[in-house]
């Protein structure tokens, strides 16, 4: 048998060192989150916790703009492409702006009435009975499917106001079919967070299970982001024109930024996900934006759970009892009626041209560890699609484990002030 590794006493373990690590970066202090990076990415023993020191000090170089530096560490990880380092650095916000492009992206500024968009953040305020009866965050996604024209509470009038959109800038794809539900979910982070979320696909998570493997996967007509509070984050919604499509590869993608009462539409077939960012200080809210997917033909449903604690999984049915929150999302349907501001097309950042960008020389590392955010590849991107349909629908991991921790330790932190 080999002998076990024993630490000097007195050392600061690598798990140790990426935790401190982690909160130098929340607070802004990046030398200091280098300096613990380096440490542990030096360490002789190339166990599974050294691979994520070194992925998240590449990550941090390529936030920093030294992209170079990033580089060196993505070759003895074995990756091959990673995301423009105009994303990864954000500097592309300060470059081109357009306002989309019809049937692929665009957003709006005051895409609520006020008193429906005060309505949604009374219900996903922090602490609200949605979170806390999930037990949110969850390691699983998990989301709810309602009918379009036969439910009516929160969700279904900002449907409503999203169908409106959507009719104006996605004609090609709603020519072809009608919306027949909404498939909503939301998510929250703390003030500051620089989590990005990880870069992917709205499926029919229920129908994967039994898709045939040449098949291109369901997926919504459109997909909405409504931004109901922002904090500090500038955490960026990114969407590219990469789809379903075998052998699919973004040629361009769009940023768009959160603030409050803005909607970000989009084809639902494309790749997208929100870009990590170098944590900002200056507001106590938190990031909450709910999610809406306008479905053309019913997608497969998950039933609810019969209480808190529940199995979660997607598009599942309102639960009926047992539950606090559906309460919160009943309102008079006069809401979507009530005055808004008037509505305004945002320009989004981008195009960004090339989106994917190869990393240079990359050796042949067997890493052990999967990193989910897939800012970072080690096989095409357009093997993204393909490995899609072989997720588990009820194993989707948002989040990373550690992260998952510390959500839910801010979580904790914010429910005692």
């Amino acid at each position: 048998m080999g002998k076990l590794a024993r630490r000097r006493p007195g050392s600061v373990s690598v798990k140790e060192l990426v935790e401190q690590a982690k909160t130098a970066k929340d607070a802004g202090n990046n030398e200091s989150a280098l300096e613990k990076l380096l440490q542990a990415a030096k360490r002789k023993v190339t166990s599974p916790q050294v691979q994520i020191a070194i992925y998240e000090l590449a990550l941090l170089y390529a936030q920093l703009g030294r992209h170079e530096d990033s580089d060196q560490w993505l070759q003895q990880l074995g990756f091959a492409w990673k995301l423009n380092p105009v994303v990864l650095d954000s500097s592309c916000l300060l470059g081109n702006r357009s306002q989309g492009e019809s049937n692929l992206v665009v957003a709006f500024d005051n895409a609520l009435p006020l008193q429906l968009l005060a309505a949604l953040q009374e219900a996903f305020k922090p602490n609200a009975a949605f979170w806390t009866e999930h037990g949110y965050p969850t390691p699983s996604f998990f989301s709810y499917n309602q009918p379009i024209k036969q439910d009516s509470n929160l969700i279904t009038s900002a449907a409503r106001s999203m169908e409106h959109f959507a009719a104006e800038s996605f004609g090609e794809i709603l020519a072809k079919d009608s919306i027949v539900s909404i498939e909503w979910w939301a998510h929250s982070r703390p003030s500051g967070s620089g989590s990005g979320h990880q870069l992917h696909f709205d499926l029919d998570e229920v129908d994967l299970k039994t898709m045939e493997e040449a098949a291109i996967p369901k997926h919504p007509l459109v997909s909405c982001v409504l931004y109901l509070s922002c904090g500090s984050s500038c955490s960026t919604t990114m969407v590219t024109d990469q789809n379903l499509e075998p052998q699919s590869r973004a040629k361009r993608a769009w940023l768009c930024e959160p603030k409050v009462n803005r909607a970000l539409l989009f084809n639902g077939s494309l790749l997208h996900g929100v870009i990590p960012n170098l944590a900002a200080h200056e507001s106590q809210e938190p990031r909450t934006t709910l999610m809406l997917g306008l479905w053309g033909r019913q997608p497969s449903c998950s039933p609810p759970p019969e209480a808190p604690g529940g199995t979660l999984g997607p598009n599942m049915r309102l639960p009926k009892k047992g539950f606090d929150w559906p309460s919160s999302l009943q309102a008079a349907e006069s809401l979507t009626k009530c005055p808004r501001l008037e509505v305004s097309p945002v320009d989004l950042a981008g195009p960004v041209s090339p989106v994917w960008c190869s990393v240079p020389q990359p050796s042949s590392c067997s890493c052990s560890v999967d990193f989910i955010g897939k800012w970072f590849l080690r096989e095409a991107p357009e093997e993204l699609q393909r490995v899609a349909p072989t997720v588990e629908a009820l194993e989707v991991e948002e989040v990373s484990m550690e992260e998952l921790q510390r959500l839910r330790e801010a979580a904790a932190g914010c429910g005692k002030k």
